[in-house]
């Protein structure tokens, strides 16, 4: 198949960019079976490495600079979707692609005129983000903010995503969301996925850590870190006084974050570049979460990595495959996590089983190979039969 690819953010690999980490992937994946070309938004940031990554892998790159996707006060799309969308146009017609893959939801006004069947990689539902932040916010004017974002994203998806012939969203929490709001005949889920020869399996843990990882920057993560800090593990350290917690994060910690490091038997560790060593580093991965949306793909580093798991029901919510008791225990009131992680911390045999069920798991539905083969299987489903045959 002929494969064009318009994305607000250049693909290169090996990337920490967790917005523009899937279809990367994908992209590298896909280009030894298929011809791929890619149209993308560019920053100055972006350096001459990360461009010629693109360019050995696609059959030809167009790009265009970064410019605004909304108008703050209309919504209507900026100057910057059009520029793309001319872009987009102007290779579409040289490259006569049979399916057109457009990443993000913030690119769906792009799909009403295209060239090709359209697949719009939603991946999370805008909505369900600004939900999240409205009914946690500190603040009054944090949950105004929130409810003006949440109303924009309502009328965005509703206006544009059912031009698409079929959207991708990561669990099926965000299919539902999405199609409170538009009547898509076809909404697919294909969850994220991981590198798993870079998150190698090793159970090398220290006997007594336990392990949050989250953004601790935003309330609801900073909120399970505390329960997990103020509630949790304190009655552990009751009957295990050796018990201690790290809470680590890719982004500064707020100072509510921060702070639970003065409590007994509490790190925190924030601006972490790679969080591999902190989770290989414990003996639980404890995850309280009151809310899974967003947090999905998050799973993912300790399951492959082999920590196991003790994570509340909306934790493991947007996660398919996944058997309680098999690949990791349950908890919701502060007594069962304290439980299900002394049963871990007292008897290996159960804790070396369910990191090696979770480990299996994520090698047969969550590598990025697995991923790519989804995907390669919507595109087909798009494309005339002909194409298909010459593709084949």
């Amino acid at each position: 198949m002929r494969l064009l690819f318009v994305t607000p953010r250049l693909p290169f690999l090996p990337c920490h960019d967790a917005a523009r980490l899937a279809v990367s992937r994908v992209l590298d994946h896909l280009v030894d079976r298929h011809t791929v070309a890619v149209v993308a938004a560019t920053s100055a940031g972006d350096t001459p490495t990360q461009r010629a990554w693109l360019a050995e892998r696609a059959a030809r790159v167009e790009t265009v600079p970064l410019g605004a996707w909304r108008h703050a006060w209309t919504g209507r799309p900026g100057d910057g979707l059009l520029a793309l969308d001319a872009l987009a146009r102007h290779v579409a017609d040289r490259f006569a692609p049979d399916v057109i893959h457009l990443e993000g939801s913030v690119l769906a006004p792009l799909a009403r005129a295209a060239a090709a069947p359209t697949l719009l990689a939603c991946h999370e539902a805008a909505t369900l983000r600004a939900r999240d932040v409205r009914r946690a916010g500190e603040s009054a004017s944090r949950r105004l903010g929130a409810w003006m974002d949440e109303r924009a994203e309502t009328a965005w998806a509703r206006e544009w995503c059912r031009f698409a012939a079929v959207c991708v969203v990561d669990s099926e929490e965000d299919r539902q969301a999405l199609l409170e709001h538009v009547p898509l005949q076809q909404v697919a889920v294909v969850p994220g996925g991981i590198d798993d020869v870079t998150h190698a399996y090793r159970r090398r843990g220290e006997p007594w850590r336990l392990v949050f990882t989250g953004d601790l920057s935003a309330p609801r993560d900073v909120a399970a870190a505390r329960r997990l800090a103020t509630a949790i593990l304190p009655r552990l350290r009751r009957a295990m006084p050796r018990v201690e917690l790290l809470v680590a994060g890719s982004d500064r910690a707020a100072d509510g974050a921060r702070a639970l490091g003065a409590l007994p038997g509490v790190r925190v560790a924030g601006g972490l570049t790679d969080l591999r060593a902190s989770i290989w580093g414990a003996a639980v991965y404890v995850s309280p979460l009151q809310a899974g949306f967003g947090r999905k793909t998050r799973l993912f580093e300790p399951m492959a990595l082999g920590t196991p798991v003790v994570a509340s029901r909306p934790t493991l919510a947007g996660v398919p495959y996944l058997e309680p008791d098999q690949h990791v225990l349950v908890a919701d009131s502060d007594d069962e996590f304290a439980q299900a992680i002394a049963r871990l911390l007292r008897e290996p045999l159960v804790a070396n089983t369910l990191a090696r069920n979770a480990r299996t798991l994520v090698e047969r539905r969550f590598t990025w190979v697995a991923v790519a083969e989804r995907y390669a299987a919507l595109y087909a489903g798009l494309v005339p039969s002909r194409a298909v045959e010459v593709a084949a």
